[in-house]
């Protein structure tokens, strides 16, 4: 192949020598290309590199250090000339690495040679000068070049205008702000780049060099205006609050919408926009929908405000599914929204049809009261029934979603949903949508969750950790294009209203406006059936697909649920023998899922590397859960990562339980087991069921039996908090 020559001219490189003076720094600077006269130092090429080649996880988490004498592991930049230490590309010597020497032509030189090992790619210059720093400039260049080649991950283009050049909070740091969102720096931006239009090179969400300054004077899209007077003008953009000097000429109350342009910290000119509707949203795919069945379509780069709970923004999922909005137009398409509130005691929940799925194909509606239905301005009354399906409407819909009320409980499709429904229209069918009070709600769910036998304590425990999660799903708002908040299954928390039962009724109205509180925040009060005596940390379940783990909150951490110390789960005869054993002192002994074993061959496995020839437990997380597992096949390994893929790795499995009983599965009942090798039949011995998180539903029956109450309970799942009662 050609190779591609990067000729850098010796005067540019010439002049940017260490020794050479600093240019006074002007208070606005300069438009055009980033650093021509600036030198790039070592340490900041390994930065770009070492993102270059590897995930932030796993540069992060690397067990292997490298010792330098001038730098610290507690350096921000430490991380990455380890990653491109240990990786060979770059190195030190003398037991130095020198990061802040600038990168010579020379240098830079062997870098591309040991990162492009085709060879494509190489620097012809003249031997005068390879002992010149290279500039900051030309190696951006340079990491173009080896991008586009394949040499290094895919680098793109992105410009945005810098908000916050030193963002920080009680999780993360190193972090700009922009109008386009987070993204790590590791404080290598300037300070005096704040409120400048630049063109960067992003990986992910790690900015990893500047390619140029656009502009010093950007504007500043779609700004919520907080305040506005005579001489100074507060907005929130990006996340971030700014006091602009000037004043924006508008009639408008504020908060409002509009466009700023700015330069430095003073406003050159604006746009307030003047079309606005107000009114509750029910839900946003291709249109944004109105309770009024007013839909309009949506701009790009949609931006939605919450201002309920102070102020944040995001994208249009921001918008909460029954809450009250204000939303702007531009060209005649919905780009921007206030949300000023939304009715944290209500709650929308998508109905599946009778096959279990979000779209119905067609609808029976029937009460034993008259039913109201309501489409725009059209209204109808029927008594008793109506029917709707895709050929016809039903001669109903006015627009895409009709409202249907009743003194009485509604049935859709034979199936109870409550006394208001919204019906809207979908490309194959239509979605059904049942908005209720939360306690209503909880009533639907409690026992559908946990026998009505456990006990009223342990029932205002679920009740508690439902209500309490009902609350985050609210704000989650994972089903806003299909018209609700949750749905009625799994995914969420499985609610049927004709499984209501006076145990649960009690359970919820004796724990009304409590939630589960942690540093004064509802925590999302995950649970699942049955532990194997230790819980799991949500980071090491939850963990985004990846060996990395999430953070863990306190409240999810991993803990034993019984009066025993934790066995060394790093060693997998401990964790053998911990599995294969029945745990007197774990509260959940006498239940059936508390240990289970199965036997299967190798080929038990679903594989796509052909016949497995083994399978190891590579990863562990603190509660003994398997975080990973490698299969060892005659075309190569597969690696499963993450509970889902461990869980679904077999195909179909005869489970035997504690007492005796044997389920067929097609699924591991959870990721906390051991595997005993005997020629081609593995063993696997296991407990639990379920992933691992928060309340253990089994657990907390247990407690209750030993004559704990539902606060004591919550206290003993949910690490540091309280619970306490939200009006």
């Amino acid at each position: 192949m050609k190779k591609i020559i990067l000729i850098f001219i010796a005067i540019i490189l010439c002049g940017c020598a260490k020794g050479d003076e600093p240019k006074e720094e002007a208070a606005l600077p300069e438009v055009g290309a980033y650093g021509e006269a600036l030198p790039i130092t070592r340490g900041e090429v390994s930065r770009m590199i070492a993102l270059c080649m590897y995930d932030i996880g796993e540069i992060i988490s690397s067990d292997e250090k490298a010792e330098f004498s001038d730098i610290s592991p507690d350096d921000d930049l430490y991380k990455y000339i380890n990653a491109v230490c240990l990786a060979g590309v770059m190195l030190g010597g003398d037991g130095k690495f020198r990061p802040n020497d600038y990168l010579t032509v020379r240098e830079a030189s062997f870098l591309i040679d040991a990162i492009d090992k085709s060879g494509r790619l190489s620097i012809e210059t003249d031997e005068k000068i390879l002992t010149s720093p290279i500039s900051y400039y030309k190696w951006i260049e340079i990491m173009d070049k080896l991008s586009q080649a394949g040499s290094l991950a895919e680098i793109k283009t992105a410009s945005m205008t810098i908000l916050l050049t030193e963002y920080k909070n009680s999780e993360i740091e190193n972090y700009i702000i922009t109008d386009s969102g987070l993204y790590r720096t590791d404080g290598f931006i300037s300070g005096g780049l704040e409120n400048c239009g630049c063109e960067f090179m992003v990986k992910d969400n790690c900015i990893i060099g500047i390619k140029s300054i656009a502009t010093v004077e950007p504007t500043l899209q779609k700004c919520l205006v907080l305040k506005s007077g005579r001489e100074k003008t507060e907005i929130y953009a990006g996340g971030v609050k700014k006091e602009l000097t000037g004043a924006i000429a508008c009639s408008l109350e504020c908060p409002y919408i509009a466009d700023i342009q700015i330069k430095g910290e003073a406003i050159e000119s604006s746009s307030p926009y003047t079309q606005e509707k107000s009114g509750k949203i029910i839900m946003a795919d291709d249109v944004l929908l109105f309770d009024d069945d007013y839909s309009y379509n949506i701009g790009e780069g949609f931006t939605a405000y919450q201002t309920f709970d102070g102020i944040s923004c995001g994208s249009i999922r921001k918008i909460i599914s029954g809450s009250n909005a204000r939303v702007f137009f531009k060209d005649n398409k919905a780009v921007c929204a206030i949300c000023d509130e939304v009715p944290k005691d209500k709650i929308r929940v998508v109905m599946t049809s009778p096959d279990g799925e979000l779209i119905n194909k067609s609808i029976t509606l029937s009460s034993d009261k008259e039913i109201n239905i309501k489409s725009g301005e059209s209204e109808q009354i029927k008594a008793g029934s109506a029917e709707i399906n895709t050929s016809t409407d039903g001669g109903f819909f006015r627009g895409k979603k009709l409202t249907a009320t009743s003194d009485g409980d509604i049935t859709v499709n034979g199936n109870a949903c409550g006394g208001h429904i919204d019906i809207i229209k979908a490309k194959e069918g239509y979605y059904v949508v049942s908005e209720l009070g939360i306690d209503e709600y909880l009533y639907g769910v409690v026992c559908g969750e946990m026998p009505a036998s456990y006990g009223v304590e342990a029932l205002k425990a679920q009740a508690l950790a439902a209500r309490s999660y009902a609350y985050n799903q609210l704000f989650s708002n994972k089903r806003l294009e299909c018209g609700g908040n949750i749905d009625n299954t799994v995914a969420f928390q499985v609610y049927n209203p004709g499984s209501v039962c006076p145990e649960a009724t009690e359970a919820v109205d004796k724990t009304k406006g409590e939630y589960i509180v942690y540093d004064d925040n509802v925590i999302n009060a995950n649970f699942y059936s049955t532990s194997c005596g230790i819980g799991a940390n949500s980071g090491e379940i939850w963990s985004d697909g990846g060996l990395y783990p999430s953070s863990t909150p306190e409240y999810l951490s991993s803990g034993v649920i019984g009066d025993f110390e934790r066995p060394d789960f790093s060693d997998e005869a401990k964790a053998l023998s911990f599995f294969k054993l029945k745990n007197d002192k774990a509260y959940e002994k006498d239940f059936p899922y508390f240990r289970w074993s199965f036997s299967m061959p190798l080929d038990g496995f679903k594989s796509t590397v052909g016949s497995i020839i083994s399978a190891t437990v590579t990863k562990r997380g603190e509660g003994g859960n398997v975080m990973s597992m490698t299969l060892e096949g005659e075309d190569g390994d597969l690696e499963l990562i993450g509970e889902n893929a461990v869980r679904n790795s077999v195909k179909s499995i005869t489970v035997k339980l504690s007492d005796g009983t044997t389920r067929e599965m097609t699924s591991l009942p959870s990721t906390f087991f051991a595997i005993e090798k005997n020629g081609d039949m593995l063993y696997f011995y296991g407990g639990g069921f379920g992933h691992g998180v928060g309340m253990s539903q089994n657990g907390a029956k247990a407690l209750a039996d030993m004559g704990m109450n539902y606060k004591d309970i919550i206290k003993s799942f949910f690490k540091g908090c309280e619970v306490e009662k939200i009006a």
